[in-house]
């Protein structure tokens, strides 16, 4: 699931990025290529962080390296602090 802007609120951002919603935000151009052409079917490749664009090509979007993770790998914030469990105890257990 994606929403695709020219822009976005960062409460908006995170809150969508903990709830697996990516909020994708384009230059004005693309932006404008994708609301003139209803019914596209958009491609959205998360690991190149790209968005197809009705004309071809692409368009290039912005996303933090953890959220990408997160999404990538279908974890949430507590997903991931619990898939370092082990790093976790051994950092503990030296303090």
């Amino acid at each position: 699931r994606a929403v695709i802007s020219t822009r976005v609120a960062d409460i908006f951002k995170n809150n969508a990025l903990k709830n697996g919603l990516l909020p994708i935000v384009v230059e004005p151009a693309a932006h404008a290529q994708l609301v003139a052409a209803p019914g596209f079917q958009v491609r959205i490749d998360l690991e190149s962080q790209t968005v197809t664009l009705p004309a071809g090509g692409t368009a290039k979007f912005p996303i933090e390296r953890f959220s990408r993770y997160c999404l990538m790998n279908g974890v949430d914030e507590l997903g991931f602090l619990l898939t370092q469990s082990e790093a976790i105890a051994a950092f503990e257990s030296k303090v």
